[in-house]
């Protein structure tokens, strides 16, 4: 083989190297979204258990009537002899930012309550990636006053 061959082959090697796709992790904002729609299950559910396993040790919360509680006062919430009925919930305008080895995430929820009344409430995460994934650091509840 020529000395072209031999550049055509290198050629023809990287360029199927480069134009084969390999097989990628989660990108880290999917992860995150991941992240919150477990934490949002485990709650819904009233999970502590799955609920634990979203959260840092760190982690707190700050409720739509501006309380903070600890992880342990939030998982203490969600035991299941606690459990009251979850109105329908729906989320959007979800924002994901990732830098680094943290994370904020902004959506607004939307709650159905049982009189047919439509509640909104903006919700902003902050997640930390640690050796075993992301995990939530703190959430803020903030209700959105009906239009008038």
């Amino acid at each position: 083989m020529g000395r072209t061959g031999i550049l055509n082959g290198v050629i023809a090697a990287v360029t199927a190297a480069v134009a084969t796709p390999a097989v990628a992790a989660p990108k880290p904002a999917s992860a995150v979204e991941a992240l919150v729609d477990r934490f949002d299950a485990a709650r819904a559910a009233f999970d502590p258990t799955a609920l634990a396993a979203t959260l840092a040790d760190d982690y707190v919360e700050i409720s739509p009537i501006g309380t903070v509680d600890s992880r342990a006062e939030v998982l203490g919430f969600y035991a299941p002899d606690h459990r009251n009925p979850v109105p329908p919930m729906r989320q959007d305008e979800r924002v994901v930012r990732v830098t680094g080895g943290f994370a904020s995430v902004t959506e607004r929820k939307l709650l159905t309550l049982p009189n047919g009344t439509v509640r909104a409430i903006r919700v902003g995460y902050v997640a930390r990636r640690a050796g075993d994934g992301w995990r939530l650091v703190s959430a803020q509840y903030t209700p959105i006053p009906a239009a008038r």
